[in-house]
This record gives structure tokens, sequence and C-alpha cells, in this order.
């Protein structure tokens, strides 16, 4: 949907009056938004990272009007929009908000769904990537300083912060 959006705004794309940065705000308000509907429930795995990544690729590169058989590199395209890639860390930002404001609501329901706790045994093998995985490797903490650190919303917004700012300087995008 988000591509089929992309190519609805050609016309935009292709008016040389409108400046290259009034562009990449359009797309982010016009695109990102359709792309990330929901992202705050989404368990990202290394397949999906993959191709969130190469979305926004496709957008920068439809935004540039610059084709596949051009041979450019990510790098070249980013270096040229000056810009890096955001669209994983965004989704990251908002997952690990949403999941602060769960987590003091005072819905018990939500929290169980979100937490992954079921009744039951568990499937032979090894355990799936969960929700609650992709929080702990992003904030790189434990489950019970999770929880510490969410009770106070001050302390959990800076820890968004941070760890969106880490996968930033580090190059990491998720997991």
């Amino acid at each position: 949907m988000a591509k089929k959006r992309m190519q609805d705004l050609v016309n935009i794309w292709k008016d040389k009056t409108i400046t290259l940065q009034l562009k990449i705000k359009i797309m982010k308000t016009l695109v990102w938004t359709v792309m990330t509907y929901g992202a705050e429930v989404w368990t990202i795995k290394k397949k999906q990272e993959k191709k969130i990544n190469s979305a926004e690729m496709w957008f920068y590169r439809r935004l540039l009007r610059i084709g596949w058989r051009e041979r450019r590199t990510d790098q070249s395209i980013l270096e040229e929009l000056n810009e890096e890639r955001k669209l994983l860390n965004y989704i990251k930002k908002r997952k690990l908000t949403f999941f602060g404001h769960t987590c003091r609501s005072k819905c018990t329901l939500m929290k169980n769904i979100l937490q992954g706790r079921m009744e039951g045994k568990r499937q032979r093998g090894r355990p799936r990537i969960n929700y609650f995985d992709n929080i702990k490797s992003w904030t790189q903490m434990t489950t019970r300083e999770i929880y510490d650190v969410i009770l106070e919303r001050d302390v959990w917004r800076q820890m968004v912060h941070e760890a969106v700012r880490a996968a930033n300087v580090l190059g990491i995008d998720a997991g």
C-alpha cells in the first residue's frame, strides 16, 4: 500500500519547482504513515528488517527517479539526499513508546498479550522471536530492569531516545 501511495504521488516527485527537502517531508508524511500503520505491535525479525530497509531505499530511489538499471549504491543515494536510514528507527521508537504506554496502563489483558504470556506448553524447537525479545534487545536491559524503568515515564522516554540514538550511532537497525 505504501508503494502504491508513492506511485500515486509521481506528479510531486517530477515537479521541478518543489525542493528536495520538501519532497522528503512529503514522503515521510504521506508514505511512511501508510508503511508504518500498526507498527507498534509488529514483531520485527531479520527478514522484516531487510524488507523495511529495502522499502525505504525504494522510496528514496523513486523520489530521485532513479531506475534499478542505474546501479547506484544505497550509500550514494543517501549521500545525495543528505539523509540516513531512519524508517526502522522510527518504527523502533514508536514500538518502545507504545510498549511503555501499555505497561503503565491498567489493562492487564493488553499487558499479557504484549508480554507473550500464554497458558499451556510451548512447542518443541527453538523459541520464536517475540515482541518482548525486540524490546529487550533494543534496550539492552533485563526484564526486571525494563519493568522498573517503565513505571517512571520520563526515565522510560529517555531510555527510548538512548536506544534509538545508539542504533543510529552503531549503524544497527534492530535486533
